[in-house]
């Protein structure tokens, strides 16, 4: 008697066919960005830049220091074009930075 298993499926694979089933695909790809972030970014610039809200074709991500924000704003195309190859379909063009406020220890 041959002992059959089900065929293993990754649980992305199955939300994924689950949630394009029900439009949500646009949720799961933003889902993958923030997942893949220090992937697509660097864990460099991962360390000191979150993604926080994706707005239209607009990503807002948070910048710890003002000296990365300036970096960041020179290396934006770079990053879009990383975004691009690592996530397909998703329609970002534009990287609106914010410096993420200051934490009070009083």
């Amino acid at each position: 008697m041959a002992n059959s298993k089900p065929p293993f499926h990754p649980l992305d694979e199955i939300l994924g066919r689950f949630l394009k089933g029900r439009k949500w695909e646009a949720k799961l790809k933003q889902y993958s960005l923030h997942t893949r972030w220090a992937e697509i970014v660097g864990p460099k610039i991962a360390i000191q830049a979150t993604p926080t809200i994706w707005r239209g074709n607009t990503l807002f991500v948070e910048v710890s220091h003002p000296a990365w924000l300036t970096e960041l704003r020179m290396i934006e195309s770079d990053i879009l074009e990383k975004i691009r190859s690592h996530c397909e379909g998703i329609a970002i063009e534009k990287i609106h930075w914010i410096l993420r406020p200051a934490v009070s220890h009083k």
